[in-house]
């Protein structure tokens, strides 16, 4: 394959910070919520910095497209990393990390990851023939699920220390005044910094050479965004895709950063340790999905997208039925295998679909929606009294979201797999 070298580094790059950002993202979302106890604040904070996202989201496709992707990453690390170990030297300086900078760390973070992964994606499509499409879609869910697995189960245990058991079991119980005890949040974020500053170096070595056709005229932002806009409006089924198909992420995102918590905390009692290990085990289930869900479904990835949003209302409900942790920990297995699969499935569809001059702005304005209908779902659960008191009716209503999202996409099936077979190049 062209370009393997470059892969290879942009895989590494993101693998390693990955692994931190994931653990720095679950910690501030622990920190907030249950160690200084201020869950209001956490939902502003989670409903803030999607507001930003919405605003700064159709800018930042529109770099994408225009700039070089790989210039793009280096930025957005080095940005990163600067931002990070200010925030630990002002820790190490006072001994506390202001309340102020943990979500200073969480908005930029969020920010990050929006120009972060379509311009992955991007860069990706750009540098990938479009035979191995599928593969890379697949690999590239694998490495971010096996970041997450790594990343969850660090944080369940720099966050409570390692079980007493465990180090008995393990013979290094008198390694316990170590082994056992939390790690400082300010300790944490020097290392998301330390990793930020390593992906810059990695993305600094690498060459390639582009596969596709680059639109780089120095057009206004303006009608860049008016492209983009006139692309998917000339084109409602990819739009109706796009759209639909994306809404169990969304699901995801309000599941995991909003419900979550409160879920473990009210309805299964559990601790820091479930919530850490919930996430790595969703991710377990993704990297699991990456293996085996392209092969399945190559010659019908459309339905295999309805198949598993109807799988993952069924999850919901189970969750809204159940009061165990056992069940969660379960469920949210099979909540990270029917998520990846779906996330594969039509990263892969839009690939075939959107040429690469278009791929960052179309990937932005479907971010746009995605997070516009995040906050939908976040005032509805945390403004309503009923939801908010009560985490097991949200994962209701989330199982309600992916039957509406399934019933769109199954009534316009034949119309979307007719304009894909005039379309594609698959």
């Amino acid at each position: 394959m062209k370009n393997k070298p470059a892969i290879l580094y942009v895989f590494l790059a993101n693998a390693i910070s990955g692994i931190s950002q994931g653990m720095m993202m679950i910690a501030i979302t622990w920190y907030i919520n249950n160690t200084v106890d201020q869950p209001d604040l956490y939902n502003v904070l989670f409903l803030g910095s999607s507001i930003i996202s919405i605003i700064w989201g159709p800018y930042a496709g529109s770099l994408i497209d225009r700039y070089d992707r790989r210039k793009i990453m280096i930025t957005i690390n080095a940005l990163g990393g600067v931002y990070m170990m200010l925030c630990a030297g002002t820790a190490l300086v006072f001994n506390d990390v202001p309340i102020f900078l943990v979500c200073g760390i969480f908005i930029i973070t969020v920010v990050f990851y929006n120009v972060h992964f379509p311009n992955l994606y991007a860069f990706l499509q750009e540098i990938v023939p479009p035979n191995s499409y599928g593969k890379i879609t697949s690999a590239v869910e694998i490495q971010n699920q096996l970041a997450f697995v790594l990343s969850g189960g660090l944080a369940a245990l720099l966050l409570e220390g390692v079980p007493m058991y465990v180090l008995e079991t393990l013979s290094l119980q008198q390694y316990a005044h170590i082994l056992a005890q939390p790690i400082a949040l300010e300790k944490l974020i020097f290392i998301d910094g330390c990793t930020y500053l390593v992906g810059v170096l990695l993305l600094w070595k690498m060459n390639y050479v582009g596969l596709t056709e680059r639109d780089k005229r120095a057009i206004p932002v303006i009608k860049r965004l008016q492209g983009g806009l006139t692309f998917l409006k000339e084109r409602p089924l990819i739009f109706m895709f796009g759209y639909f198909s994306h809404i169990f992420f969304a699901s995801i995102m309000v599941c995991s950063f909003l419900i979550l918590p409160s879920y473990i905390r009210h309805i299964v009692q559990g601790d820091a340790a479930i919530f850490g290990l919930s996430e790595g085990l969703f991710a377990l289930g993704a990297i699991f999905a990456g293996f085996l869900v392209d092969r399945i479904f190559r010659k019908n990835r459309l339905f295999g997208i309805i198949l598993f949003l109807l799988l993952g209302a069924t999850i919901y409900a189970t969750l809204f039925f159940s009061k165990s942790a056992m069940v969660l920990l379960v469920m949210y297995l099979f909540l990270g295998m029917m998520n990846a699969s779906t996330r594969i499935l039509r990263t892969t569809t839009l690939f075939q679909l959107v040429p690469n001059k278009i791929i960052g702005r179309t990937n932005s304005f479907f971010g746009v929606l995605n997070t516009a209908t995040r906050i939908l779902f976040i005032l509805i659960i945390s403004q309503t009294a009923f939801f908010s008191d009560n985490p097991d009716w949200s994962m209701g209503f989330l199982m309600v979201m992916l039957l509406i999202s399934a019933a769109f996409l199954g009534l316009n099936y034949k119309k979307i797999q007719d304009f894909k077979k005039k379309t594609t190049f698959d």
